[in-house]
C-alpha cells in the first residue's frame, strides 16, 4: 500500500504485483537478529487459527503488540489496547497518540530490523495491506503474526469480537461491538422507508476504478440506503468504462477524501464524460471520509455520513450513538 493521499493504488493489494520485493535479509541483518533473539524467552502460547486461516502458534497474554496497518491500530485503540501498542507503521496517523509510537517503515516493506529491536510478543498484520512475503519473513525469526481481515461491516464486528479473544480483552471487545451493532441498526431503520439511490463508488477516476460486490465499501453502501451500480462485476476493485458507467448513470457518486489527487466538482463537470453522467449534471457528488477504506470501528462513522449524504431527509437520531 502506497502513500493514500498520493497514490490510487493503495487500494489494490495484489500480493503477486510484489513479487520482485527482497526476499531475504542481509547477512548484517542476519546476525543483528541472531544477536537479539538470543535469551529471548517466550510466554505460554496456544495454536490458534488466525482471520484469513492460517494457524498460529500466538502467547497466551500478548503485551507487546506491532500493528502493520492503519486500521488494526485503530482498532486497538478502540479497545484500550493502545498501552500495548510498542511499534506501528507510517501510515498509522489516528488517534494522533499512534503517531508517536515507534515506526517500522511502509505497509508493503516493513523494516525487520526494527520490528524486531521491538520485541513484540505478536505482530498483527492484514491480506489487504502487506505483502505475503512479510509472513514467512517473521516466522523464519519466530515472530507470530497474526491476520486481520474483513470484506464488510458484519465481518469487521467478528474481526473487532477475534481480536478481543486472542488479545485478552473480551469484555471490552462485546461492549465495543453492541454500542457499534446499535448504530448500525439505528442507520437501517431510518433509511428504510426511502426509495434506495444508486451509488457509484470511485476508487480513482484516472481510469475510472470501482468497487465489486465483496467489498465493505459495497456493503456501507447497502446498508445506508443506496445501491452500487457495479455490485455485478467480478473483483474487488473492476475497471469501468465512461461510456459504462455513463449506461449504468447513477444518481449519486461517492469518492474518498483525497484532495491531492482528486479535482473538484466544477473540474469533473467540464470533464469529457464526466459531465455527461447525471449525478455530475445533478451536482451529486460528494466526498466521504477515508475511514470508508478502513475496516475499523471508524467504518461505522463513514456508515453514518454516507446514510446522511443518501437519505439527507431521514435525520440523524440519538440511538445507538456513543
Amino acid at each position: 500500500m502506497t502513500d493514500r493521499r498520493r497514490s490510487p493504488d493503495f487500494w489494490r493489494f495484489d500480493a503477486h504485483l510484489h513479487a520482485g520485493a527482497p526476499r531475504k535479509a542481509s547477512r548484517a541483518l542476519a546476525l543483528l537478529l541472531a544477536v537479539l533473539l538470543v535469551g529471548v524467552g517466550r510466554a505460554s502460547a496456544k495454536w490458534v487459527t488466525d482471520q484469513t486461516g492460517r494457524r498460529v502458534n500466538v502467547p497466551e497474554h500478548p503485551q507487546r503488540l506491532v500493528s502493520l496497518a492503519p486500521s488494526i491500530t485503530e482498532t486497538l485503540y478502540a479497545l484500550g489496547l493502545g498501552d500495548r501498542l510498542v511499534g506501528d507503521t507510517d501510515y498509522c496517523d489516528y488517534p494522533p497518540e499512534a503517531k508517536r509510537k515507534p515506526r517500522v517503515g511502509n505497509l508493503l516493506n516493513p523494516s525487520l530490523e526494527r520490528i524486531v529491536v521491538l520485541k513484540p510478543d505478536l505482530v498483527l498484520g492484514s491480506p489487504e495491506a502487506n505483502r505475503r512475503e512479510i509472513i514467512g519473513q517473521l516466522e523464519k525469526l519466530r515472530i507470530p503474526i497474526y491476520g486481520v481481515t474483513a470484506q464488510s461491516v458484519e465481518g469487521t464486528l467478528r474481526s473487532l469480537e477475534d481480536l478481543g479473544r486472542v488479545l485478552g480483552c473480551e469484555r471490552e471487545a462485546q461492549a465495543l461491538r453492541e454500542r457499534l451493532r446499535g448504530r448500525i441498526e439505528a442507520v437501517e431503520r431510518r433509511v428504510n422507508p426511502y426509495p434506495r439511490s444508486r451509488v457509484l463508488f470511485v476508487v480513482w477516476y484516472r481510469p475510472l476504478t470501482t468497487t465489486g460486490p465483496r467489498t465493505s465499501i459495497t456493503d456501507v453502501i447497502r446498508r445506508a440506503g443506496g445501491d452500487s451500480v457495479t455490485k455485478d462485476l467480478d473483483g474487488e476493485w473492476p475497471r469501468l468504462s465512461l461510456e459504462e458507467a455513463l449506461r449504468r448513470d447513477p444518481d449519486v457518486i461517492l469518492y474518498p477524501q483525497a484532495e491531492s489527487f482528486f479535482p473538484g466538482l466544477d473540474e469533473f463537470a467540464r470533464l469529457p464524460g464526466w459531465r455527461d453522467l447525471r449525478a455530475v449534471k445533478n451536482r451529486h457528488m460528494y466526498c466521504v471520509s477515508e475511514t470508508i477504506t478502513f475496516t475499523s470501528p471508524r467504518l461505522i462513522d463513514a456508515l453514518e455520513q454516507v446514510a446522511d449524504i443518501l437519505h439527507p431527509r431521514a435525520g440523524r437520531g440519538t440511538e445507538g450513538r456513543r
